[in-house]
């Protein structure tokens, strides 16, 4: 006598699949959730890194933060010179175990430094192209670039920072030219290609944002978040920080310097 193997019929089948596809419908944004928190954290880590290895630089050059940008060719870093360029990045670059500490890994390839530099006729010192991070351009000031300030836009020595805890030096950025989209709608147009306006934060962990500060540490802020801290501007108080838009600035100085 023959016994009959029953197997699934097509509707127990198509059962099945539908409460696979209810479950995954459930579980993947639970591992993309999983896997940006994954992403933040390590990001966060490369800020640690990157705030220690700019410590590292400016005790071992009495106490000054670095420029921003030098040139590598003239005193005075002009545009359509095909100078190049010698930047923060490039400074602090000997004290970082690996140049991949300056990408996020939300964000690869990252800014493209080349690319905006060759915009405005100058050239990278060819250390590296990509990087996720801006910088505080009141901290890290630009005496070599035009009109010449010099004496009214010196070097940051360490004890000119009046509020370590509260003073940025790098965080989550992209580069957003005058007449790109804006990163928010609160945020004021850039008038030049390049200048602190035109690297806004960029909330792109959780609608949040990674800094390091002056202190060493880093922490995620939200992209309305609020940081500590009163500058002047016009002869009145203001506040240092408008997070997404400006993180430039030094506490208890001038704001967008």
């Amino acid at each position: 006598m023959m016994r009959r193997v029953r197997g699934f019929t097509l509707i127990e089948l198509l059962v099945v699949i539908a409460i696979l596809a209810i479950l995954a419908a459930i579980l993947f944004p639970v591992f993309a959730q999983a896997r940006e928190s994954a992403r933040s954290a390590s990001c966060l880590s490369n800020l640690r890194q990157f705030a220690l290895a700019t410590l590292q630089y400016v005790q071992d050059y009495d106490e000054v933060f670095p420029q921003s940008v030098y040139s590598m060719d003239n005193v005075l870093l002009l545009p359509a010179t095909n100078d190049r360029v010698f930047t923060v990045f490039d400074a602090v670059m000997p004290y970082m175990k690996n140049i991949d500490i300056i990408v996020c890994p939300s964000n690869r390839p990252g800014i493209d430094w080349l690319a905006i530099l060759q915009t405005i006729g100058l050239r990278t010192s060819g250390n590296f192209r990509y990087g996720s991070y801006a910088y505080n351009f009141a901290l890290f000031q630009d005496p070599s670039l035009p009109p010449g300030l010099w004496n009214d836009d010196p070097v940051v020595p360490m004890a000119a920072v009046q509020e370590p805890v509260n003073t940025i030096m790098f965080f989550d950025s992209v580069y957003k030219h005058p007449s790109a989209p804006l990163i928010d709608p609160n945020c004021p147009r850039p008038q030049f290609i390049f200048h602190w306006s035109t690297f806004p934060g960029d909330p792109r962990h959780k609608n949040g944002i990674n800094i390091n500060f002056v202190d060493g540490r880093a922490r995620w802020y939200h992209r309305y978040g609020k940081i500590p801290g009163k500058s002047f501007e016009g002869g009145r108080e203001v506040d240092t920080y408008t997070l997404p838009c400006d993180l430039s600035g030094l506490p208890g100085g001038k704001a967008n310097t």
